[in-house]
């Protein structure tokens, strides 16, 4: 394609100048904006109940802690929106503190990644029996379990 655009103005007065666009400076002035606004908020975290310490896998893409939150209010208004709060409300336990309950697991792309990434953190879960029961999953996929067994995955809950 370089030398057809180059045959095109050969017989011109017309210079042609190739530059290229994706030099290391260029990649560094595109990352560094986005990790300083952070504009990629989408996360895999977990709940765990202080009662049974069972965790609750879920998925935002906004802030984490406006997610927690909100399952905090399902809690306090008693309304079973979430699984972690239809826990928490069916058998009467605690939940905690942002510090004490909260954790991230994974930072990924809003996409079908978050999908697979939450789908890969609940059968781990799900395997170490820590899942809470509003969330079990039915099928375990083979090609997780693969990942998890052989310790190409991460797999402490």
């Amino acid at each position: 394609m370089i030398r057809c655009i180059t045959n095109l103005f050969k017989h011109s007065d017309l210079k042609i100048a190739f530059r290229a666009t994706n030099n290391l400076q260029q990649q560094q002035q595109q990352q560094q904006p986005e990790q300083q606004t952070n504009k990629n908020p989408s996360r895999i975290y977990k709940l765990k109940c202080n009662t049974c310490n069972k965790v609750y896998v879920g998925q935002s893409g906004r802030s984490i802690d406006i997610r927690q939150t909100e399952h905090i209010r399902y809690i306090r208004s008693n309304n079973p929106q979430s699984a972690y709060a239809m826990h928490i409300l069916q058998n009467r336990h605690e939940y905690g503190t942002t510090r004490d309950t909260l954790q991230l697991l994974k930072t990924c792309r809003k996409s079908t990644h978050m999908n697979c990434w939450e789908t890969l953190y609940l059968q781990i879960f799900h395997q170490h029996k820590t899942l809470i029961t509003e969330q079990q999953i039915g099928d375990i996929n083979p090609l997780y379990e693969l990942a998890i067994t052989t310790g190409i995955l991460p797999c402490n809950p």
